[in-house]
């Protein structure tokens, strides 16, 4: 057998060596019972990831709607009113109405 000696990624677990497992880490409030400090730091260092790739999401989000309204704005001064095409049916896809 043969196995590559690789560097974790961010995806996978590493654990925290600087803190024991049974210690809380300084600073922190003490933990209810039955929670282990590992799974504790885990949650926080989620929490924490998660709430930064949020705000990544929401400055990609907010810079899409303003390429958006930037092309929205050059499309409607730009282009002719055209009329629909021939074969263009507006009910096509809308309900018949009920009796």
């Amino acid at each position: 057998m043969k196995f590559d000696v690789v560097d974790p990624s961010d995806e996978q677990a590493v654990p925290d060596e600087e803190a024991a497992p049974d210690e809380p880490v300084a600073g922190d409030e003490p933990l209810p019972p039955g929670v282990h400090p590992r799974l504790d730091r885990a949650a926080r260092r989620m929490h924490a990831r998660v709430g930064a790739d949020l705000g990544t999401l929401g400055e990609s989000l907010n810079r899409l709607h303003a390429h958006i309204e930037t092309a929205r704005s050059r499309g409607a001064e730009d282009a002719p009113p055209a009329p629909p095409p021939t074969n263009f049916r507006a009910g096509a896809f809308s309900r018949p109405p009920s009796p």
